[in-house]
């Protein structure tokens, strides 16, 4: 969670020992990609996830540790570097049907699919090149600025064509902007999406 009056976690400690975590904004959206793979096995997430976050972390050495400690760790780590909202990952050993990390808004904007939009909004309204700032932008302040960008930049209007809803009569308005609501149209889901 953002917020101005602390500063954000940066470690996590586990088993008496600290660990640096990577919560750049980079890191989190390769880590909310594998979450949605449907190719990757679901307890294989949990051991991948940590070693996104944690790095250090020895995988052969994970695998020995209590499946469900690592659940809670993971979880926990979710929640304190990604954030509130999300769906809390659970897992069990068997791999039973598990929740899938869900694109922030709704799907009103896509991470993946709109990552031109972003980038060139981040280039307008801040002069921050997210390029140059991955591995250092954490996701909090990413997340921050995502949504506090203005209106004129390409991202906030096509998000706004999105959730455009029909007004009263103006059929010529509604004409025009169901043309635009086609042509930034997020795709349907796609499995591993």
């Amino acid at each position: 969670m953002f917020s101005l009056a602390y500063k954000p976690e940066t470690d996590i400690e586990i088993d008496g020992k600290i660990y640096p975590v990577d919560d750049s904004f980079d890191n989190v959206i390769r880590l909310i990609d594998m979450l949605n793979d449907v190719m990757v096995e679901p307890a294989y997430k949990v051991i991948i996830g940590l070693q996104m976050f944690l790095g250090d972390l020895d995988g052969d050495e994970l695998l020995e540790r209590d499946f469900n400690e690592l659940n809670k760790v993971f979880n926990q780590l979710i929640e304190l570097f990604i954030g509130k909202g999300k769906e809390e990952i659970k897992y069990d050993i068997a791999g039973n049907e598990l929740p899938q990390m869900k694109d922030p808004e709704e799907r009103n904007y896509s991470l993946k699919h709109d990552a031109e939009f972003i980038y060139a909004s981040f280039m307008q309204a801040y002069g921050i090149d997210l390029i140059e700032e991955q591995g250092k932008l954490s996701w909090t302040k990413f997340q921050a600025l995502l949504s506090g960008l203005p209106s004129n930049t390409k991202f906030s209007q096509v998000v706004s064509i999105r959730t455009w809803k029909k007004p009263s009569k103006n059929e010529k308005e509604h004409t025009r902007m169901a043309k635009l609501k086609e042509i930034y149209r997020l795709p349907e889901e796609e499995e591993g999406e």
